[in-house]
C-alpha cells in the first residue's frame, strides 16, 4: 500500500489489512466430516467461507480469501469476526456500510472513500450467503444422516450385527453384484478418467475381495496406497464393514523366460561364481 492509498483509508483499516485474523479457506471435506454446512460465496476478488450448524443455523467458523487489496481484506476480516456464533439471518443483516463505520478512526471521518466499489460488492456477497444457504443446509443434513448411518453400521455392536445378518443372507454372487454396483457408482469413473480400471477376480472367505488393476492403474504407485485405501474405505462404509480388498500382485502373471537360469541354490546364475 503506497502513501497515496494510505491517505484514503483509516489507520484501523490499514492495521487490519496488514494482519487479518480470518484469512484462509474451509474445504467441503472438513464440513462433511463434522456434519456441517459449508457456504462459500464469491464476489469480484473476494471469497468468504462459512461453516454452519444446519440444526440451529449458527455460524461456527469463518474464513476469507482475496487478492483485491486492503479494502476487501479489512471488510471481509471484520465481517468474519462479527458473525462468529451468529445465526445466518443475523449475519446477513450486517451491511458493508455498518462495517465501514466500525473501521473509522473517528465517527465523522470515513474509513473508506464513499465511491469505493468494494462497498457495493460486499453487500452483494452478503446477500449471496442468504440466497445459497437453504440448499447448502439441505445437503448438509443429508450428508450428516448418511455419516450417522455409516458410524452406526461400522462402529457399533448393534449396527455390525445387523450388517453381518444382511451380508450372510446373500449368496456369493449377490455379494459380488453388490460390490460391483458400488464400485461402478463411486470408484470406476474416477479410475477410468485417469486411464485405468478395476476388475473383480473373486470373493474368498466371505469378505476378502480380490481385484485386478487395469490400464494406467496397473503400474501406478498409488494403486497399492491411497487408491487402495479409498476403495476399501468406500466398500467398508457402504457395502460391508468387514470387507478386505486384496490387489493382485502385478508381477504374478508375467510370462517366464525359459532361457534365463533359475535362482535356486543348486543353479545360481553365472555372475554369482
Amino acid at each position: 500500500m503506497n502513501e497515496e492509498q494510505s491517505a484514503k483509508f483509516s489507520q484501523k483499516l490499514q492495521n487490519i489489512a496488514k494482519a487479518p485474523k480470518y484469512r484462509g479457506a474451509i474445504f467441503q471435506i472438513e464440513a462433511d466430516e463434522k456434519g456441517l454446512a459449508l457456504v462459500d460465496v464469491k464476489e469480484a476478488s473476494l471469497k468468504v467461507y462459512l461453516m454452519i450448524d444446519p440444526e440451529c443455523d449458527k455460524i461456527l467458523e469463518t474464513r476469507f480469501f482475496t487478492y483485491g487489496g486492503p479494502l476487501f481484506t479489512a471488510l471481509a476480516d471484520s465481517f468474519c469476526r462479527k458473525i462468529q456464533m451468529a445465526t445466518v439471518d443475523d449475519a446477513c443483516k450486517i451491511t458493508a456500510e455498518s462495517l465501514e463505520e466500525e473501521l473509522r478512526d473517528t465517527p465523522d471521518v470515513r474509513a473508506i472513500p464513499e465511491d469505493a466499489v468494494e462497498i457495493k460488492q460486499m453487500n452483494h456477497l452478503i446477500a449471496k450467503v442468504l440466497e445459497v444457504y437453504p440448499e447448502k443446509k439441505a445437503t448438509a443434513i443429508i450428508v450428516r444422516e448418511k455419516m450417522e448411518r455409516i458410524k452406526y453400521r461400522t462402529q457399533t455392536a448393534e449396527g455390525r450385527a445387523e450388517a453381518d445378518a444382511e451380508w450372510n443372507a446373500l449368496t456369493k454372487a449377490q455379494k459380488i453384484e453388490k460390490i460391483e454396483a458400488w464400485l461402478h457408482q463411486t470408484v470406476r469413473g474416477t479410475l477410468q478418467g485417469d486411464g485405468g480400471d478395476i476388475q473383480i477376480l473373486d470373493l474368498t472367505d466371505d469378505n476378502r475381495l480380490q481385484i485386478r488393476y487395469q490400464g494406467a492403474c496397473a503400474g501406478c504407485g498409488s494403486a497399492m496406497g491411497g487408491t487402495l485405501f479409498y476403495i476399501e474405505d468406500e466398500l467398508k462404509n457402504n457395502v460391508y464393514y468387514n470387507i478386505i480388498v486384496e490387489p493382485e500382485d502385478p508381477l504374478a502373471n508375467l510370462p517366464q523366460n525359459p532361457d534365463l537360469p533359475g535362482l535356486d541354490d543348486n543353479n545360481p546364475p553365472a555372475s554369482m561364481y
